[in-house]
């Protein structure tokens, strides 16, 4: 455990990069849900976005 946080482990993928389990268990998630890419780039927007807009992800 770490940080409270069980670590998954990391994937290469293929172009070599080191992906962690974990984000491509919640991306392979959402997809299945019907969102698309734009879908989730739109919410990590919205959370990353500091300012205190009412704005919606989808």
């Amino acid at each position: 455990m770490n940080g409270g946080h069980k670590i998954m482990g990391l994937v290469k993928s293929e172009d070599n990069q080191d992906l962690d389990l974990e984000w491509v268990a919640l991306i392979k998630s959402a997809r299945s849900m019907g969102f698309t890419i734009e879908d989730v780039r739109k919410v990590f927007l919205c959370l990353s976005d500091k300012d205190d807009t009412q704005e919606t992800a989808v």
